[in-house]
């Protein structure tokens, strides 16, 4: 038996993987999510900024807005990791970007460009947007996570393909999501900084969302009609993570396993402090 067994659940409710079947609407996560959905809906909007502390929930809410995107309607590329050249990320663009109707597809017979050969790479890619918008009626969504790991100049070249576009229509929206100090990154950039219509900053969780988290968490691991955590120990949980998402995951998990090998029924403020210590101790 392990843990999950032990406590009546499906499978693990605090894994580390940015699962959207574990995914928790607080308050700020919905606003975030649907601010983002507005910004690709619209289709003119360019640029959208979402930042957040580590272990906020970007990537997760990231992952929601990309699977609650059409491909019928929405060409989607995103980017799990930003700091690589423009070049490169152009590149990847060009090579991973398709079309939905096999008569196109099979028509597009157009060879890519070498890697190094921005010009060419940027010409390839406004004769594919033109093709997915006006033969597919399909728009562009270009997201990339741990955007504050761009250069500067990076910035700007992506920036630079938002000009992409007709007279009454972008084809392309783009979302930079990454740590606060993308922020002031961008604000010290004046022409991209001007290019961002949205920005929104993901908060930690306040104290009565961290216990829903947690219960939701569990709730979708398969507990039913069960309290594990005292109150008690949620209110130390909430003090030690300071409610970020990623910290509770971490602790919650060590607790729960802790709690299978103390055969415990629940897991009390006592529990929870032995667990902290010994995290404290290992670190």
């Amino acid at each position: 038996m392990n843990y999950v067994e032990y406590w009546g659940l499906n499978e693990e409710p605090f894994e580390e993987l940015c699962d959207t079947h574990f995914y928790f609407e607080s308050d700020d996560h919905r606003e975030a999510l649907d601010r983002l959905l507005y910004v690709v809906n619209d289709r003119n909007m360019n640029m959208c900024l979402l930042t957040g502390e580590i272990g906020s929930g970007k990537t997760i809410t990231k992952n929601v807005l990309q699977g609650s995107l059409p491909r019928q309607d929405f060409e989607v590329i995103s980017f799990e990791n930003s700091n690589f050249p423009f070049v490169d990320i152009l590149y990847d663009i060009c090579d991973r970007i398709s079309f939905q109707d096999s008569r196109i597809a099979m028509a597009d017979n157009e060879e890519l460009p070498q890697r190094g050969d921005k010009y060419l790479l940027t010409k390839y890619l406004a004769d594919k947007l033109e093709t997915l918008v006006y033969e597919e009626k399909r728009h562009l969504v270009l997201i990339f996570d741990e955007a504050q790991q761009m250069e500067s100049r990076t910035l700007d070249d992506i920036k630079s393909l938002t000009n992409i576009s007709a007279e009454t229509e972008n084809y392309l929206t783009v979302f930079l999501i990454g740590q606060p100090e993308l922020r002031q990154k961008i604000s010290e950039l004046r022409q991209v900084d001007q290019r961002i219509f949205l920005r929104f900053h993901l908060n930690n969780l306040d104290y009565n969302n961290s216990i829903k988290y947690i219960q939701h968490r569990m709730r979708v691991a398969g507990l039913e009609n069960k309290t594990i955590f005292t109150s008690l120990g949620y209110e130390l949980i909430f003090r030690t993570t300071a409610g970020v998402p990623r910290e509770i995951n971490r602790l919650c998990k060590l607790a729960l396993n802790y709690g299978f090998a103390e055969n415990l029924s629940e897991i009390r403020r006592e529990d929870i402090q032995v667990v902290i210590d010994d995290i404290s101790r290992q670190g």
